[in-house]
């Protein structure tokens, strides 16, 4: 008796991200690239972030055998929602603005060479972070960066000019806030910019926050980030990028297992790119190894 084809269901988000003309010919390279001795395939579009975590969480349920999320951090965050604690395996097809996820992991930005790694066949079990009654995958965060994303979220042309853009109009009016925590059971108090729980070590676009955070060591990076005076803004930016921020003096890195976080209102977080209206206490804990991965056939360090 042969042997069952492998199922493959890409989930689409049709509207994410700046790769618009790449994901109108998902079909034509899903044709191509995938081998169809192996692999049955088919194309779903979302049209809301619930439909998407919908969508992933019948195909678990049906037993597929991979899962490709088709868009950025916030498509990917809604599909692991659907399917976290099933067999299913994540594909990831980097189609969104930021890509964070999929940078961290070395997963090509093409979606033709991303699609080839389902033929490869090579994967990796990875830690996903409960956050109250959610979770996350890469990143989040309250205070600055979870502004950020607020407003990220409502312009219409995405890529880094906008988020850049924001980030450089907000900065100079945005004031500290006092964080209460208690990580792995030590208390502390912080004034900060912002407090990012980092499991992988970028918001995307190759902005590195946490430069040796990794993915699969069952441990979050709590990135205590200060503000930092205006005159030192250049070198802190090229930080960033060169993924040396932990040297700067303005972050400070703990890691942790679990973390308790107390901010003053129930504003939003910044999860996985999407700002997330959440009560005032937030409880963070990491789920080591609940979620494969594929990956490209030579990442196997979680970094």
């Amino acid at each position: 008796m042969a042997n069952q084809k492998k199922r493959v269901l890409f989930i689409v988000n049709p509207v994410s991200g700046v790769n618009q003309s790449r994901k109108a010919l998902l079909a034509d390279i899903a044709s191509a690239e995938l081998n169809p001795h192996v692999f049955d395939w088919e194309i779903q579009f979302s049209d809301s972030a619930e439909h998407a975590k919908e969508l992933s969480h019948a195909a678990a349920v049906a037993g597929v055998d991979i899962i490709a999320a088709v868009g950025g951090d916030g498509t990917v965050n809604q599909v692991v929602k659907g399917m976290i604690g099933s067999s299913s395996t994540l594909a990831l097809i980097p189609a969104g603005s930021g890509n964070g996820l999929a940078r961290h992991l070395k997963i090509p930005i093409d979606i033709v060479q991303s699609v080839q790694l389902i033929n490869a066949g090579e994967s990796q079990l990875i830690d996903t972070v409960r956050l109250n009654d959610s979770l996350f995958v890469s990143i989040a965060g309250v205070g600055f960066d979870a502004l950020v994303a607020k407003r990220f979220s409502k312009v219409s042309r995405r890529g880094f000019f906008s988020y850049f853009k924001i980030v450089t109009k907000e900065y100079h009016y945005y004031r500290p806030r006092k964080y209460r925590m208690i990580i792995d059971g030590k208390a502390f108090v912080r004034q900060a910019l912002f407090v990012s729980f980092a499991n992988t070590n970028q918001f995307g676009y190759n902005t590195i926050i946490s430069p040796d955070a990794r993915i699969d060591d069952g441990l979050v990076d709590v990135c205590i980030v200060k503000k930092v005076p205006l005159f030192y803004a250049p070198r802190v930016v090229g930080l960033l990028l060169t993924r040396r921020i932990d040297n700067s003096g303005f972050v400070e890195i703990i890691r942790a297992k679990s973390v308790q976080l107390v901010r003053n209102k129930n504003k939003v977080v910044n999860v996985d790119g999407e700002p997330v209206k959440l009560h005032k206490e937030l409880r963070i804990d990491v789920a080591p190894l609940s979620l494969r991965v594929i990956v490209p056939k030579l990442h196997s360090d979680g970094k």
